[in-house]
């Protein structure tokens, strides 16, 4: 992390509604977050068994990790983690801004069960920010990569499932290691470009101004 002066982090209404007195991720601003931390970590996690399987959305903490995978800036580096592994992940994610796609709603809470603490850390997520930007829910990752960098995903979490249950864990790696490609590349477009592109039909984008750095 910088030595930026705490008085230059900007707070969202949201902290001033809550009685601690040290602000979460959700009260910061995105340009704060960028201005605090020097490093970040794009993040992506496959896990073991399908939400169906557990109960449902309410019950992601059940889900079971097969493999994480991630992007370091600071060594500009990719790693893999398995679930033996995962504590030098998490042990990462203290240290850098975590970003990701969907990241609050999926892969930090499917993380909390080996040890994450959430509430301490510094996130971005980048789903959430573009839905707040242009009021439309439900955008996939596909959507971004496509309209952005005219690529997307290799496969999907429902193939990643089955891959582990076969025991094919090279396979969720790769598929795993590419999720985190593809979302890298579309924040550095975002940071370098100031806007990123959705893809709504073969022949229709739109283009999104986004503040991230």
């Amino acid at each position: 992390m910088s030595d930026t002066p705490a008085t230059r982090i900007k707070l969202n209404p949201s902290f001033w509604r809550h009685a601690s007195s040290v602000p979460f991720s959700d009260d910061v601003v995105p340009s704060s977050l960028f201005l605090k931390n020097r490093h970040y970590l794009v993040i992506d996690v496959e896990t073991q068994k399908l939400v169906q399987e557990v109960g449902g959305w309410d019950h992601v903490d059940k889900l079971g990790i097969s493999v994480a995978c991630a992007y370091d800036s600071k060594t500009d580096s990719f790693i893999s983690y398995e679930e033996k592994d995962l504590g030098k992940l998490i042990d990462l994610c203290e240290e850098r801004l975590v970003v990701g796609y969907n990241i609050r709603g999926f892969d930090l809470p499917v993380m909390v069960p080996y040890g994450l603490k959430i509430q301490g850390l510094d996130v971005f997520d980048i789903m959430f920010d573009i839905q707040t930007l242009t009021r439309r829910p439900a955008l996939k990752l596909e959507a971004i990569a496509q309209g952005t960098l005219g690529t997307g995903k290799s496969a999907d979490g429902l193939m990643a499932v089955e891959w582990y249950k076969k025991g094919q864990i090279a396979k969720i790696i790769e598929y795993c290691m590419q999720d985190v490609k593809v979302t890298r590349d579309v924040f550095q477009f975002g940071r370098q470009n100031g806007y990123i592109r959705i893809q709504n039909s073969e022949s229709s984008q739109t283009q999104v101004p986004v503040q991230w750095n």
